[in-house]
């Protein structure tokens, strides 16, 4: 009786250990997290997204009809040896087209800490800022939660992000309420994101 007891708890044991994996590997599924070298390598890397016309009439909110985020992880690991004296920063540039016909580009840093990166902004006073997460199955997560704008005394100047360079005179802002919060980008060839900027 006593061998039929430990053969029974061997089973059981050896169930758990052969499931673990796979209880491990659904938890990375569903897990997301934001590595800058495997979102934006040393060659660089662009991520986008176009709305189609069916999109934007069943979203009248949304204001975006394009979205694109491209960049280097090259800088944030030069920088890394000194983040005792500065904070090493992803430098990528956002791209974004409105349902009005505006453009805007800009510049935005996303401060790494513990080899992760959760929120991306501009320095500029008026520049909200947002979550980014890389998918398990490589898409890029936007989240325009604009947290700093809900604070007492808010350091942006209008609610949402604007990625234009001049915002502290006439920013371009995508305000954060449901059909403009999350935004799916796939990841595109590099020539997706095209080298010039872009004018409003």
């Amino acid at each position: 009786m006593a061998v039929v007891r430990r053969r029974l708890g061997l089973a059981r044991l050896l169930a758990v250990l052969a499931a673990f994996p796979l209880l491990a590997g659904g938890a990375r599924a569903e897990g997301t997290g934001f590595v800058a070298e495997r979102a934006f390598p040393l060659a660089g890397a662009c991520y986008g997204r176009h709305y189609d016309a069916d999109h934007i009439a069943r979203h009248p909110g949304q204001v975006v009809t394009a979205i694109h985020l491209s960049g280097s992880s090259r800088g944030l690991i030069a920088t890394r040896p000194l983040a005792d004296r500065i904070d090493p920063e992803l430098d990528l540039t956002l791209r974004i087209a409105f349902t009005d016909g505006g453009q805007a580009e800009g510049t935005v840093g996303c401060p790494e800490s513990g080899g992760r990166i959760r929120r991306c902004g501009r320095s500029a006073s008026c520049a909200g800022d947002f979550a980014v997460d890389l998918l398990p199955d490589g898409r890029l997560r936007i989240v325009n939660d604009d947290a700093d704008s809900r604070i007492a005394q808010p350091a942006v100047a209008e609610p949402g992000f604007s990625p234009d360079a001049a915002c502290r005179t006439k920013g371009r802002f995508v305000p954060p309420d449901a059909q403009n919060r999350v935004f799916l980008l796939a990841r595109l060839p590099l020539s997706a994101c095209g080298p010039k900027r872009i004018r409003d």
